[in-house]
């Protein structure tokens, strides 16, 4: 991917992780009863949009700025993510995917754009998306972004969409939404189980045959 909001090389599995709550409810908040029961109602008391803004630069600026991956993945992601894409055909592929998934998939990509001074260039100056943030509870928000990538000499509107997350006072991705990378996510995907395959011990082997030689 060509900047860390652009990320959607996915799997086309989905399954769901059940993670603690980044904080407890409210003090003023009452269980729903009836058909409601387990429902807790959440009131929205502080939208700090630019907290959650603040955080998504800070995240940029670390990535341009070559900040190790590890790093940066403890400080700005809350895994598992949401991982959300379509190719071509406009066929939709979904995957929640861990810490060490996530880093298999984004890494030799974040290293290419390292190592390409003129594309790290065009990155660092591209201008702010235009983003909305919509809070879902005090520490649940839907980031949508719009923003103007170059391609070559020209420039392509992108859009895409992150989940975040409140842990701590500090706001992290929850979920990366971006359409278009689907096609390369399945290329990426066959190679990573080719490699997995090439691994010593891995490789496929012709069983021993353990029929005995009948006796003359």
């Amino acid at each position: 991917m060509k900047k860390l909001a652009l990320i959607g090389a996915v799997v086309s599995a989905i399954a769901f992780a059940a993670d603690k709550p980044a904080m407890a409810p409210a003090a003023d908040a009452k269980p729903m009863g009836g058909m409601m029961e387990g429902w807790t109602p959440r009131k929205v008391t502080k939208e700090d949009k630019k907290a959650v803004t603040d955080a998504m630069e800070a995240m940029h600026k670390d990535m341009m700025g070559g900040m190790a991956m590890d790093a940066m993945m403890s400080k700005y992601y809350s895994f598992p993510i949401f991982m959300m894409t379509d190719d071509k055909e406009g066929v939709v592929m979904t995957n929640m995917a861990t810490a060490e998934q996530w880093k298999k998939m984004m890494e030799p990509n974040m290293k290419a754009m390292a190592d390409n001074k003129e594309m790290h260039d065009q990155m660092a100056k591209m201008p702010k998306p235009k983003s909305d943030v919509f809070f879902l509870t005090d520490t649940m928000a839907v980031v949508t972004s719009k923003m103007q990538m170059p391609m070559g000499k020209e420039k392509m509107e992108v859009r895409n969409s992150m989940l975040m997350v409140n842990e701590g006072g500090a706001w992290k991705v929850k979920g990366e939404m971006e359409g278009g990378w689907g096609d390369m996510a399945k290329k990426q995907m066959e190679e990573m189980k080719k490699a997995e395959m090439a691994k010593p011990g891995t490789e496929m082997k012709p069983k021993a045959d353990a029929t005995q030689p009948m006796k003359k």
